[in-house]
C-alpha cells in the first residue's frame, strides 16, 4: 500500500511525493551506485532567481529493483545534466 510516509511506489505508479525531498538514494540497498534515472524533471525559479519549485526525480536501483520518486533539492541535477 502506497502511504505518504511511505515513499516507495509501484513501478506503473508516477506519483512523486513532493514533502521528501533527497538526493536518489536507494534506502534499501543504502547506495546511489545502482541507480537507473527514469525522468528528471528541474527545479523552476522565479525571476528574481528563488526556487518556485523543486524538481523531481524518478529511478529504480538495478541492484534490487526498488522503484522511487520524490522531490530533489535544487542544487542536485544528474550527473551530466546541463541547463543551458
Amino acid at each position: 500500500m502506497t502511504t505518504a510516509a511511505n515513499r516507495h511506489f509501484p513501478r506503473h505508479s508516477m506519483t512523486v511525493d513532493t514533502e521528501y525531498v533527497a538526493t536518489p538514494n536507494c534506502d534499501k540497498c543504502g547506495t546511489d551506485e545502482f541507480i537507473y534515472l527514469e525522468s528528471f524533471v528541474p527545479p523552476k525559479y522565479r525571476q528574481d532567481g528563488t526556487v518556485r519549485t523543486l524538481g523531481e526525480a524518478a529511478y529504480t536501483c538495478t541492484r534490487c529493483e526498488e522503484f522511487s520518486a520524490h522531490s530533489v533539492p535544487s542544487s542536485w541535477a544528474p550527473p551530466g545534466w546541463y541547463l543551458g
